[in-house]
């Protein structure tokens, strides 16, 4: 509690009590303290994580540490995550640095005995359909590509041919094979096999034979350890810009208060000068925020989640930036949405927004509500209770004496919306490392540009972002044998290219070379070069083409 509020009034402790009570009767207490141990571990070893999605609306779990988002602060409704309805298991999404994730990975299944991955079903589409028939009529692989490629016409094709599309018809959407879901892990408290047999992929875990649906079905807890490279960038460039400036202080990178408060911070944010920086980089979001001219934490959490294609795609983002540029639109919204969503003048945004729509104008209880927005989601439209609340919706609608071409324009809204919305806990956090990539660029923009192109880039190429740390004021160094390493590094002002640029320079020379430079000294001269280190003439030549000997004032030829 003293590590998050300073000062914690009656309303914090009135939320505390309210979500552990309900989490104590849904029996959820072991998903939040299993979640707590995982990340307890990552603290320990010194990574950096993101706890995202619907679980950043539970105090508990900020209290936890398992998210970095404050719902009291931003106004998020527990009743969005878990609710006396839900019979379903909650889940967080925890994001990792792509190079810690596989040692989380190692051990939850250290520590807990009944752990496995889960499945996904991978279908049956046109083109596998067709292949998979084709071999069992023995047709030539000529013959299918003409198939595959849906370039024929039906009446010249041969009698084999045409049952190959008469059954692949009946066929696609069947479970093909199985595959792994891209981050979901099970915990049991009974052993994974009493719920399903598990196989062995090459990944090295057992994988249940069932995928996520199913799971919470039975009731099974899924915990969804992800990776994503913007966190690897600023763990990097935090440790970049420690050996490269020794005489500044280290840098509180979770300093978030700081950072909301910071000019320079907005002042890019309102340039949309974000090139490298965590989800906000991509040149629609930079147009975005240039429009909206946003330099707030609350505009960039609003900015984050009005690009996404539902809010998009109704109109709603169109509406959402002519109200925020022109205040005298705003009195064109219905007044009871205006009254529900004033930071977003009336426009539903996130998908909380379904919830106190359907709650404050339709009058459904806040369970219901939520009944309502999970409904949407192309998971779950199938099922009957969705209908239910549907119906609830108009026939309340009806009593309050709206009228229906606007029932009918708020429905539209939220069907076109509620399956590609966020969470605004997610945006937040999203936001939240937006903010501290921003910081970096801010202050140093070279070290960042470095910690980048270390991790694989971003939304453009390697070349793009070189470029941008040259606007900076960086000098560039093609490899050398003397001065780079295997990764990009960056000394003073000068960023040398690492080796594994090359393509065709083996990692292994590449690494040994470094570690015989380490341990003997630089290199004289190209004669002290291949006396020291073993290495075939084709390596050679890689290196002497790059101009990785030009130390020695000789020309490549």
């Amino acid at each position: 509690m003293h590590y998050r509020y300073k000062k914690p009034g009656e309303r914090i402790f009135k939320r505390i009590e309210k979500e552990l009570d309900i989490i104590k009767e849904k029996g959820f207490v072991p998903y939040f303290l299993i979640n707590w141990k995982i990340l307890k571990y990552a603290r320990s070893k010194g990574y950096y994580y993101v706890g995202r999605g619907s679980g950043a609306n539970s105090i508990i779990a900020y209290l936890l540490r398992i998210t970095d988002v404050d719902p009291v602060e931003l106004d998020l409704y527990f009743e969005r995550f878990i609710n006396l309805y839900r019979k379903n298991p909650p889940d967080f999404d925890i994001d990792f640095s792509w190079k810690d994730r596989d040692d989380i990975t190692q051990f939850i299944f250290k520590q807990f005995k009944n752990t496995a991955l889960i499945a996904v079903y991978n279908t049956f589409k046109f083109r596998a359909s067709v292949r998979e028939l084709g071999k069992v009529f023995g047709l030539p692989k000529a013959e299918m590509d003409v198939l595959t490629r849906g370039k024929y016409n039906m009446s010249q094709l041969d009698t084999l041919s045409q049952l190959v599309i008469k059954y692949s018809t009946y066929i696609q959407g069947f479970p093909n094979y199985l595959g792994i879901h891209a981050g979901g892990i099970i915990i049991s408290e009974k052993p994974i096999h009493y719920y399903t047999a598990t196989f062995m992929p090459p990944k090295g875990f057992a994988t249940t034979q069932f995928d996520m649906v199913v799971a919470e079905d039975i009731g099974l807890y899924k915990f969804d350890i992800l990776s994503q490279r913007g966190l690897g960038k600023i763990k990097d460039a935090v440790t970049i810009i420690a050996y490269n400036h020794p005489e500044k202080p280290p840098i509180d990178i979770h300093d978030i208060k700081r950072f909301k408060q910071d000019e320079n911070i907005k002042s890019l944010l309102r340039q949309a000068k974000a090139i490298g920086c965590f989800y906000v980089e991509s040149p629609a979001m930079r147009m975005l925020l240039k429009k909206l001219q946003v330099d707030t934490y609350l505009g960039l959490v609003a900015a984050s989640s009005v690009i996404r294609p539902g809010v998009s795609k109704s109109g709603m983002m169109r509406e959402y930036i002519l109200r925020y540029r022109y205040p005298e639109r705003r009195k064109d919204a219905h007044p009871v949405l205006l009254k529900i969503m004033p930071e977003t003048y009336g426009v539903m945004v996130y998908q909380e927004d379904v919830i106190k729509v359907a709650h404050y104008f339709a009058g459904l209880s806040l369970d219901e509500a939520d009944v309502l927005r999970r409904g949407m989601s192309w998971k779950f439209k199938q099922r009957n209770e969705f209908a239910k609340v549907r119906d609830k919706f108009f026939s309340n609608c009806r009593q309050k004496g709206y009228a229906d071409a606007i029932v009918q324009d708020i429905w539209r809204q939220i069907e076109s919306f509620a399956n590609y919305a966020f969470a605004k806990g997610h945006s937040a956090s999203y936001a939240v490392e937006s903010f501290q990539a921003l910081y970096l660029k801010a202050y140093y923009p070279l070290e960042y540009m470095v910690a980048t192109l270390n991790n694989g880039g971003g939304f453009y190429s390697a070349q793009l972002y070189l470029h941008e740390a040259v606007m900076h004021g960086a000098t560039v160094e093609a490899p050398c044998v003397n001065r780079s390493s295997w990764e990009n590094r960056i000394q003073g002002r000068t960023i040398w290219l690492g080796f594994y640029l090359l393509h065709d320079l083996e990692r292994t020379i590449g690494k040994n070379l470094i570690n015989e430079r380490n341990e003997n000294g630089i290199f004289t001269s190209l004669r002290d070069f291949v006396n020291r280190f073993p290495v075939s003439l084709e390596q050679l030549i890689v290196l002497i083409r790059v101009g990785a000997f030009r130390f020695t004032g000789k020309g490549k030829k």
